[in-house]
C-alpha cells in the first residue's frame, strides 16, 4: 500500500502533544529555576548570620579557643583538658591541633554548651579567649567585665569541667548573692551530662581519687601520700593548677 504524500514518519508520535510556543518554554524554565534557587537559599546559612558564626567543635580554631578559655577559667593546663595535646612552638595557639584522646570529653562539653546556650554567650566567651589567648589573667579580667549572661555561662563551664554536671546559668544567676551581702542560698539543681562526664570530672583528678563505681587508679593507690597539685616541681601533676597558657 502506497504511503500518502501528506504522511511523514513521526507525525503519529507527536500528534497528541502540541508544540509549546517558545515564550511558554522560557517562562516555565525561568519559574522552575527561581523555585529551585529559593529552595537552596532557604537551607543555606546566610553570610554573617548567627547560624554561620555558631561555634563549631570540628573547627580547630574554635576548639582551641574553647580549650584556652577552659584552661583560664579552671586553672588547669590545656594538656590536662586535652591529654593528647602537644604544643608546636612555631604556631599560634589557635592554629594548633587539639587532637583526639581516649575520652575526648572536650568535644562532648563543647557540643553540650553550644546546645544549651540560648544567648550567644558561648561565642562571646570564645572571642574573649581568642583576643587574650596568651594570658589567663587577661581572659579572666575580660570575662569579669562582660555581660551577666557571659559571666554566668563561664561559671557553668567551670562547674562542668570540675564536676561533669551542668548547672544552668540562669539558675546560678538567680541564686547569686551580691558581694558583701549575706543571704540564704537555695539549692541549685544540676544535670550529669553523661556517664563519661561523671568519671572525668577534674575534681577527681586533682584530689587523686575517683567517683563511686569507677576507678582507673592502680590497686593500692590509697596507701601512698597524694601529690600536691600546687607543687610546680612535681612532674606527676601534669600542669594542674597553672596560670599559664597553654
Amino acid at each position: 500500500m502506497a504511503s500518502s504524500p501528506h504522511h511523514r514518519q513521526g507525525d503519529v508520535a507527536t500528534a497528541g502533544t502540541p508544540r509549546e510556543p517558545a515564550a511558554d518554554v522560557s517562562r516555565r524554565s525561568l519559574l522552575a529555576g527561581s523555585v529551585a534557587a529559593t529552595a537552596v537559599a532557604s537551607v543555606l546559612p546566610i553570610s554573617g548570620s548567627a547560624y554561620a558564626d555558631a561555634p563549631d567543635p570540628k573547627k580547630h580554631p574554635d576548639m582551641m579557643a574553647f580549650l584556652v578559655l577552659s584552661a583560664a577559667l579552671t586553672g588547669v593546663h590545656v594538656a590536662t583538658l586535652a591529654p593528647e595535646f602537644t604544643m608546636d612552638g612555631s604556631k599560634d595557639i589557635l592554629d594548633q591541633k587539639p587532637t583526639t584522646d581516649p575520652f575526648n570529653i572536650k568535644d562532648d562539653y563543647f557540643k553540650f554548651i553550644g546546645a544549651a546556650d540560648k544567648t550567644s554567650s558561648f561565642g562571646k566567651l570564645l572571642q574573649i579567649a581568642r583576643d587574650h589567648r596568651t594570658s589567663a589573667t587577661d581572659i579572666i579580667a575580660a570575662v569579669n567585665k562582660s555581660d551577666d549572661d557571659s559571666k554566668f555561662l563561664a561559671r557553668s563551664i567551670v562547674l562542668l569541667w570540675y564536676l561533669g554536671s551542668w548547672y544552668e546559668p540562669d539558675d546560678l544567676k538567680s541564686n547569686a548573692t551580691p558581694p558583701g551581702k549575706p543571704g540564704n542560698r537555695a539549692f541549685v539543681g544540676s544535670q550529669v551530662v553523661s556517664a563519661k562526664a561523671y568519671t572525668q570530672g577534674l575534681a577527681w583528678q586533682i584530689a587523686q581519687a575517683h567517683p563511686m563505681g569507677y576507678s582507673n587508679l592502680q590497686f593500692g593507690y590509697w596507701s601512698r601520700d597524694p601529690n600536691d597539685p600546687n607543687d610546680s616541681g612535681d612532674r606527676s601533676n601534669l600542669g594542674l593548677i597553672t596560670s599559664t597558657i597553654p
